[in-house]
């Protein structure tokens, strides 16, 4: 019998599954001397026949109406509790006439599914690739990565390779498996795989949260020595619609990873045991905490530069700035960091460390980092008493790499904002390189030093 195996091999099937049948006019085509049509009502006919009661079964066809119409697409049973009477009459009825329009039969099939939610198997026969300009592959890659849940495997009867590759695209888009069928025979086996893979499966459904509300995270599932991936996926933002994955019975290991944190934290569940027809449900949970850094100057906020540091480490995990009003505010799993905060308004650039700070579960945690009011040089190059233009090289007390430098104007000064501290100056006047030196100039907090540079 075609479906023996099926039937031993799904004692307790569930979940639904929907057939769509090319009735386009190719159909008439003859495969060893027999219409591919009256083949296909055949085989489909005597597969619905050995379909184990418990499935709920669709079925949709194309080109079987109008000729040259691209919408002519008809669900003929819709998703419900397996009828083999009222499939088995829809698919004798079929009359070939018109094109091959599987995109939009595949587009008017899935949308419906979105309603369902629960995994759904779609098994596609077609004798050939799309007639109507539509890009079917491109379209099932879009519908599932939408979150819309389910599984195409497609059937390619009597097809070129031109037409095959198409397909197999479809098949690989869809997540299923492609089956050529050259003949009667490769199609009644073909189309008995198909059906036994629908129901040889088990699921595991994943849900993601952090702090109780779900989230877009990585999931990995690989086999239980980790040396290979078996699939990759993404949870989706609605909590009553977790990624579904498909797998064969079996041992898994699932890694559900946080990509929205940026120490990027894995949840990991071993021992995962898939059986044919269940669901094994898993969620996983993380915890955020946060951290608050403000940068102040003389008790007034600022913009700064902040890095946050795994506690001792060199490579900084995540970094922000502060806004001139408010902190920059990181989100963290629970631990201990390393904060530097710094001034990049300021030629040297200071820096506050904040070490050892503790972010503990759910916690908020808030720090200030409190820089020294800087000073001002203003400094002014004359030449027989007036202004004139000079080049300006401000240095730490002492070093011989400058800090930073500017130019006069023909009518203003040169002006340096600078943390206390002691400096040297060197003006240099650009038309006959002759320099001055200014040695130890000592620059206070909200003061102003102004130097004269007589050439």
């Amino acid at each position: 019998m075609l479906l023996a195996g099926v039937a031993e091999a799904t004692k307790a099937p569930t979940g639904n599954l929907i057939f769509i049948l090319d009735g386009s006019g190719s159909m008439w085509g003859q495969v060893e001397g027999t219409a591919k049509i009256t083949i296909a009502k055949d085989v489909m006919s005597r597969l619905i026949n050995d379909l184990p009661q418990g499935l709920n079964v669709g079925l949709v066809a194309y080109g079987h109406q109008r000729k040259g119409d691209c919408r002519d697409v008809e669900e003929l049973v819709p998703l419900s509790e397996l009828n083999k009477e009222i499939l088995i009459r829809k698919i004798r009825e079929l009359n070939p006439k018109g094109k091959t329009p599987i995109t939009f039969s595949v587009q008017k099939t899935v949308e419906k599914l979105n309603a369902i939610g629960d995994e759904t198997t779609i098994i596609l026969v077609s004798d050939g690739k799309e007639t109507c300009g539509g890009d079917p592959c491109a379209l099932v890659m879009e519908l599932r990565q939408s979150g819309i849940r389910f599984i195409m495997h497609v059937i390619g009867f009597d097809v070129t390779d031109e037409e095959r590759s198409q397909l197999e695209c479809l098949a690989e888009a869809g997540g299923g498996i492609y089956y050529a069928a050259k003949n009667a025979g490769e199609f009644q086996v073909a189309a008995r795989k198909a059906v036994e893979e629908t129901q040889t499966v088990g699921f595991l459904e994943i849900t993601a949260l952090r702090d109780g509300k779900s989230l877009v995270a990585h999931v990995d599932v690989l086999t239980p020595d980790k040396k290979m991936r078996v699939v990759r996926a993404a949870t989706t933002t609605s909590l009553d619609k977790p990624v579904s994955i498909r797998l064969k019975p079996g041992s898994y290991i699932a890694q559900v990873t946080d990509t929205g944190l940026p120490d990027k934290p894995t949840v990991t569940f071993s021992d995962i045991e898939v059986e044919q027809g269940k669901t094994v449900a898993k969620t996983a949970e993380f915890t955020a905490s946060y951290l608050k850094v403000m940068a102040t100057k003389q008790g007034k906020p600022f913009r700064a530069h902040v890095w946050v540091y795994p506690e001792g480490e060199k490579s900084y995990l995540v970094q922000k700035d502060t806004g001139k009003d408010q902190p920059a505010v990181f989100q963290l799993l629970p631990g201990i960091y390393d904060v530097k905060v710094e001034d990049f308004s300021l030629p040297d650039k200071p820096v506050v460390n904040l070490k050892a700070v503790e972010i503990k579960s759910g916690e908020t945690v808030e720090k200030v980092a409190e820089f020294v009011g800087e000073g001002t040089l203003s400094l002014t190059a004359l030449k027989g008493g007036k202004l004139f233009r000079a080049h300006v090289r401000v240095y730490p007390e002492g070093e011989k790499s400058y800090l930073v430098q500017k130019d006069t104007g023909k009518d203003q000064p040169a002006v340096f904002q600078l943390l206390p501290g002691i400096y040297d100056v060197k003006v240099e006047d650009f038309t006959n390189r002759s320099i001055q030196e200014f040695k130890s100039v000592i620059i206070e907090s909200g003061k102003t030093k102004i130097i004269e540079a007589a050439f």
